[in-house]
């Protein structure tokens, strides 16, 4: 087989794994927002819209933290700033507010 050929094969394989990886991400949230551990990421960007209604998503990530999870949303507005928002996500609540101009 020749290199490009194999150079195809690694770089599919990757991707599966990349791929898969992502969908059992996206499961575990399913499943915590299922069982009401975490607030729907639905109702948290419905809150982020009211806050911030002309930017755009640019990240949305769903972190552990000691027992804790939250919400980390990167939003970029009009003008150029940058939005990064933390919230809790048993809770729904609001915990942080950064900007970078």
């Amino acid at each position: 087989m020749k290199n490009s050929a194999w150079i195809g094969l690694l770089a599919l394989g990757g991707s599966l794994l990349f791929a898969s990886g992502f969908a059992s991400e996206q499961d575990r949230a399913r499943a915590l927002a299922g069982s009401g551990a975490i607030v729907p990421l639905e109702d948290i960007l419905v809150h982020t819209r009211e806050r911030h209604p002309t930017a755009r998503i640019l990240e949305v990530e769903l972190k552990s933290k000691r027992d804790t999870y939250q919400y980390e949303i990167e939003l970029l507005d009009a003008a150029g700033v940058v939005y990064e928002l933390k919230y809790d996500a048993a809770t729904g609540e609001l915990l942080e507010e950064d900007v970078d101009d």
